[in-house]
């Protein structure tokens, strides 16, 4: 806990000292929690003192102040004795001191918590209380019954007016902000409260509402980056009130700025500049006409533009230039470094190309030293077996497996396949995986079913129920990513490109390249390597299995 709470502290906008911290404002100020309490929001006037002061209790008669609360002396509906202090009492069931502080084991989830509620069954603890109905009331302004969730109001009405607050001017939302108001309170009432109160997002909403942000891509790329910036863009393009763009070319632009604004000598900065933006850029750009840029894709082009600006730097430091670099420079920047050196072959082949070194100098390809091992077969089947049959894995894991184990799909194609890929004609069930429709077996075609029916996303804002994805991600309107999707499969056993490749074996066996490429959609180049090498498939299994090989 000593080292949670040095890493958690900072220096408190309030009081000066380093302490953990408890909040943050709008701003982004940290503050301790004794300095919370004196906040112009946690201040009140007391109905019984007429004391300004921190906040100790909120009732219906009016706040009270820390010395003027006093908890209810009630019987304990825990423990049964009383008349004791007593919290809660407006639930219905009031606990004393020690109940409060007392682990139980709780009759629904069988875990050793502390209980929240006694019932007729036994104690529950909070998470399942809140599921419980008997601990459902109806909403005292909407009339919803659920489990409320505070002062007599349901988590959508609490959720409209902390929107209402944050987006109002002069005490009405203006009309330019209308549409981030409906985005807000659209879906996901519990999951998108909790993403309101964050800090991260406040700033975003308090930047949109002075007028210091602008509702457009530029001003949200001038807030600092993180998760919560990322997730209210995908909800703005999601729902059209900001045009689509492809983030991940967008990010590497700015990341390129930045790199190169780093560089202190001139000349190099001009010269990365130049190879970022007619070797990478160019051709990316073109990339992402016909489909968006892929995560992988980004981070190789920054791979390259980093080894490119370290290999300048260390020409430097050995007194040359890259005029007068010599193939014995570039030898000696491999030798005396990492793999990562490797990633600076493209700039210094663009450098060849545009006469910025000598004809003959050149990096060599990096050589990986280990292959894929393919998924041994009677493995590769159990876990099939298993996704066919297991209800207790989630659906989407299973389709998404069973894809990779039996279809040979990349997990970048599974994760970004569309709803429209599902065929459904009758009794029959296609997948559109090339340019021939598939015609699934069951129980697949079953489980393609179930899951057009049950997708559901993560996302907190905005809404995924009309996502035109097959699995959702967390971000409104975009697909789950592949990294996650792959995760998720490795804690089942399924690394994508064993089974990938254990797959594609035994297909190539039985298809010609043709129908491979039609009905999987791999390439006509792959195709054909692999139907031409499916006589020696057995063999080389063979050999693998009997050679020592660095698992996967």
């Amino acid at each position: 806990m000593t080292c949670y709470r040095k890493a958690h502290s900072a220096a408190c906008g309030r009081c000066g000292r380093d302490l953990p911290v408890a909040t943050r404002r709008t701003d982004g100020t940290p503050l301790c929690s004794s300095c919370l309490r004196h906040e112009a929001d946690q201040m009140i006037t007391c109905v019984l003192c007429d004391r300004v002061c921190p906040v100790g209790r909120r009732t219906t008669d009016g706040p009270l102040c820390g010395a003027c609360y006093q908890p209810t002396l009630l019987t304990c509906s825990f423990c049964g004795k009383g008349p004791r202090r007593c919290y809660r009492a407006a639930t219905g069931m009031p606990r004393c001191d020690t109940c409060s502080r007392t682990r139980r084991t709780c009759v629904g989830c069988g875990k050793n918590k502390y209980a929240l509620a006694r019932t007729e069954k036994g104690h529950l603890c909070g998470d399942c209380w809140r599921k419980d109905p008997a601990s459902y009331n109806s909403c005292r302004l909407c009339g919803t019954v659920e489990y409320l969730h505070s002062y007599g109001r349901c988590h959508s009405c609490v959720r409209d007016q902390h929107v209402r607050d944050a987006l109002s001017r002069d005490g009405a939302i203006p009309s330019d902000l209308q549409p981030v108001h409906d985005i807000l309170v659209a879906d996901g009432a519990k999951a998108g409260l909790k993403r309101l109160t964050r800090p991260s997002f406040q700033t975003i909403l308090a930047a949109l509402v002075d007028g210091t942000c602008p509702l457009t891509h530029e001003g949200l790329d001038g807030l600092l980056p993180n998760k919560s910036v990322a997730f209210f863009r995908a909800a703005l393009v999601a729902s059209d009130v900001l045009p689509s763009r492809d983030e991940q070319f967008a990010a590497l632009e700015q990341w390129i700025t930045s790199a190169t604004k780093a560089v202190t000598d001139d000349s190099e900065r001009k010269l990365v500049r130049r190879f970022a933006t007619w070797h990478h850029l160019r051709r990316l750009r073109r990339e992402a006409e016909r489909h968006p840029l892929s995560p992988t894709q980004a981070a190789t082009a920054r791979a390259g533009i980093r080894a490119a600006i370290a290999l300048l730097a260390w020409l430097r430091e050995q007194g040359t230039e890259l005029a007068r670099c010599t193939q014995t420079h570039l030898d000696a920047w491999i030798d005396n470094g990492n793999t990562t050196r490797y990633n600076a072959r493209g700039f210094i082949e663009w450098c060849r190309k545009n006469r910025h070194i000598g004809r003959g100098l050149a990096i060599p390809a990096f050589e990986k030293l280990s292959h894929v091992r393919p998924t041994d077969e009677d493995e590769r089947w159990a876990i099939t077996r298993r996704l066919m049959h297991d209800e207790d894995i989630a659906i989407e894991d299973r389709f998404a497996g069973l894809l990779v184990l039996l279809y040979a799909q990349h997990i970048t194609a599974v994760s970004r396949l569309p709803i429209t890929a599902v065929i459904s004609e009758g009794l029959q069930t296609s997948l559109l995986l090339g340019t021939t429709p598939l015609l699934l077996p069951n129980p697949l075609d079953r489980l393609a079913r179930k899951l057009l029916a049950r997708r559901r996303g993560h996302t907190t804002i905005g809404t995924s129920s009309d996502s035109p994805w097959l699995f959702p991600g967390a971000f409104a309107g975009q697909p789950l990513s592949s990294y996650h999707l792959g995760t998720r499969l490795k804690r089942l056993g399924i690394y994508s490109r064993r089974g990938r490749t254990s797959a594609l074996m035994g297909l190539s066996t039985q298809l010609p390249a043709a129908v491979l490429t039609e009905l999987l959609g791999i390439s006509p180049d792959t195709a054909t390597a692999w139907t031409q090498s499916g006589g020696n498939w057995a063999r080389y299994a063979a050999e693998l299995h009997d050679r020592p090989h660095p698992s996967a």
